[in-house]
């Protein structure tokens, strides 16, 4: 009843305040070929999640007495990254001052003790990473993640919507760990508590991004839930999630994120230029809406997550193969769709 209520007051509070933002957000103006939009449409609507997932937190944390000090680093880290992405949405900082602060923070958070030290890939291949490769390899998941949540929020839905369905998922991975795990059932399932309530501070925002596009969540709503998920992944696979699982979670998005990476440098393209190659950016400029989009990816994601807690079950062995799948899996649809979208465009333009 109390995680339902603070879940609620999550959902709620974003819901209100991303209408006002909706008033008093600066317009992203569609001023490049890359941008989907038509008109210009009020940003940083991602100020929503972060106010209705800082009022679940403080909600939840009048009735727990334990485990708090972690489920706040891991909401400072966010609202860090939030702060950061408000300020670029409304002064457009440069990419290499983006990157320096988040090295910082991600750091901070690092050195605090969030780190992941082990990651058990097959009975008996247990690698021990420990203090320092275990946190550089913590640091990097925060930055992938925030950037591929960041890379995907170019249409209405996709990437914050994938992000709450994943959200979902590792919540129910916290529950089921609380069940088969043998860490703290308590502790692991207050992991699980913490990721309902920024899944449903989400889901508050989608209402007016989805209905007709009204509001974007601009780097701010970027930027707090990729380091939310990055870090919440961190603190469930603390308390003995694998952290295989957590990556399958959110597979779509990395899959696509990463594809068009290794795509762009097959076509000797500049990395670091804007563009609008991703599989789901094709998709729309070939006609298909944001919605139609948006929701295969958010199925895709349930999917994944589906295969995740169905592994956890089996154990090691099952994890790492659910995770191969469905990577494989998503690998061949994403080309495919890839060399599709690009013919139609090609025909299209001819």
């Amino acid at each position: 009843m109390i995680v339902g209520f603070a879940c609620f007051l999550a959902l709620l509070v974003a819901w209100i305040v991303t209408r006002l933002m909706m008033a008093w957000a600066i317009a992203d103006v569609p001023d490049a070929a890359r941008k989907l939009h038509r008109a210009p449409t009020p940003t940083a609507g991602g100020v929503g999640i972060m106010a209705g997932t800082l009022v679940g937190y403080t909600y939840l944390s009048w009735h727990f007495a334990f485990v708090i000090s972690e489920a706040w680093t891991c909401l400072g880290l966010a609202l860090a990254g939030g702060a950061l992405g408000f300020w670029d949405d409304r002064s457009a900082i440069g990419p290499k001052i983006k990157l320096l602060i988040m090295i910082a923070i991600t750091s901070v958070f690092v050195i605090g003790g969030m780190r992941i030290e082990g990651l058990l890939v097959w009975p008996g291949a247990d690698l021990a990473l420990g203090p320092l490769v275990g946190g550089l390899g913590t640091m990097l998941w925060l930055l992938v993640m925030v950037n591929v949540v960041n890379f995907m929020d170019g249409a209405n839905g996709l990437s914050i919507g994938s992000s709450a369905v994943g959200l979902a998922c590792l919540s129910g991975l916290c529950w089921a760990q609380s069940t088969f795990g043998a860490a703290g059932p308590t502790n692991i399932a207050i992991v699980g508590s913490y990721v309902q309530i920024c899944a449903l501070a989400c889901c508050g925002f989608l209402y007016w991004n989805v209905n007709g596009g009204r509001i974007f969540a601009g780097d701010a709503g970027a930027l707090f839930v990729g380091l939310a998920i990055g870090a919440l992944g961190v603190w469930a696979a603390i308390w003995e999630v694998n952290p295989l699982s957590v990556a399958t979670c959110f597979l779509p998005l990395l899959a696509d994120s990463i594809l068009t990476i290794v795509w762009r440098a097959r076509q000797k393209a500049n990395l670091l230029k804007p563009h609008a190659d991703h599989v789901y950016q094709l998709a729309i400029r070939t006609g298909r809406s944001h919605l139609q989009v948006a929701a295969s990816y958010w199925v895709a994601t349930g999917l994944c997550g589906a295969v995740a807690l169905l592994a956890t079950t089996g154990g090691v062995i099952w994890i790492s193969l659910g995770f191969g799948l469905c990577l494989l899996g998503l690998m061949a649809v994403l080309e495919r769709q890839r060399a599709h979208y690009l013919a139609l465009l090609s025909k299209q333009a001819g």
